[in-house]
């Protein structure tokens, strides 16, 4: 059973994200609608470049997920106190730092699949723990 351990910043951040995708999706698809209702509107359409330019602007300023974020997440999953879309959120991450990529493709190596990571034997269990704590130096050496 999968249960949350996240806390309040991680539903901050989650909360947000959903926000952000669900105002670019009603405004490429509100005006659709609108035109289908009512076709004289055509100045709806201009709605739709507004969501296309949000989305791009968001892909450009996106911030990577810092060292402590990515501890956390393997944590969660390698203890087994993972919720909901952890382990595709895990999947997903792709660290734009490259030391920050390295240490989170090795989890994905060590580990497998991260649903898997709860059945991994004691040695295996003992490296992921190894680049966690690597993930956490990462972040204290960088503060």
């Amino acid at each position: 059973m999968l249960r949350f351990s996240g806390g309040a910043p991680f539903m901050k951040k989650r909360i947000a994200q959903i926000s952000f995708r669900a105002g670019c999706l009603v405004s490429v698809m509100a005006p659709i609608a609108a035109v289908v209702v009512y076709p004289r509107a055509k100045w709806l359409f201009g709605f739709v470049p507004i969501g296309v330019a949000l989305l791009i602007y968001h892909k450009l300023t996106a911030k990577g997920p810092t060292p402590q974020e990515v501890a956390d997440h393997a944590e969660r999953l390698l203890s087994g106190a993972a919720w909901a879309w952890d382990v595709d959120d895990y999947e997903h991450l792709n660290p734009k730092d490259p030391a920050l990529n390295d240490l989170w493709r090795g989890t994905m190596a060590v580990g497998g699949l991260p649903e898997q990571w709860t059945r991994l034997d004691k040695d295996k269990q003992a490296e992921m723990r190894d680049i966690i704590r690597k993930l956490r130096q990462m972040r204290a050496n960088n503060r």
